[in-house]
């Protein structure tokens, strides 16, 4: 399973606010903090505040925040809303009757993936990440 560059940007953009959180932050810090264009930014956004999981206000201070409290958000909240399917293979589909002799392991890697994700908060990250500067960042992230 290959998660989309949506997923990586949109974490790495709630990763942003929560460094500022309750602050705003403007489109253009976020562009300049990921290095992807703003329309990008802004079809990822759409998503992330239709979800409720970050708002935006109009205006000179304005600009995007979460909704929430870092602890309160969680990486799978992040994911799940921007990826389409993570749904890897018909097994672990809603509903799929399936009646494979690997249906238990594909049921198994499905929810073992969604619960990590479900159990690292945008604070984890920060708590973990405190002495990462920019200069550290993986060169496949810029």
């Amino acid at each position: 399973m290959k998660l989309s560059s949506r997923s990586r940007y949109g974490l790495r953009i709630c990763y942003i606010l929560a460094e500022n959180y309750p602050a705003h932050v403007s489109a253009t810090v976020l562009e300049k903090g990921i290095s992807v264009s703003n329309k990008y930014i802004e079809k990822i956004m759409r998503v992330l505040i239709k979800e409720k999981l970050v708002s935006a206000e109009r205006g000179v201070s304005g600009g995007y925040y979460l909704v929430k409290q870092p602890k309160e958000v969680t990486v799978g909240q992040i994911v799940r809303a921007l990826e389409e399917d993570m749904q890897f293979i018909m097994c672990v589909c809603e509903g799929n009757n399936c009646v494979c002799p690997t249906k238990s392991v594909w049921q198994k890697l499905y929810r073992g993936i969604n619960d990590v994700l479900d159990s690292i908060t945008l604070q984890n990250m920060l708590d973990e990440n405190k002495n990462i500067t920019k200069s550290n960042v993986c060169k496949s992230e810029e």
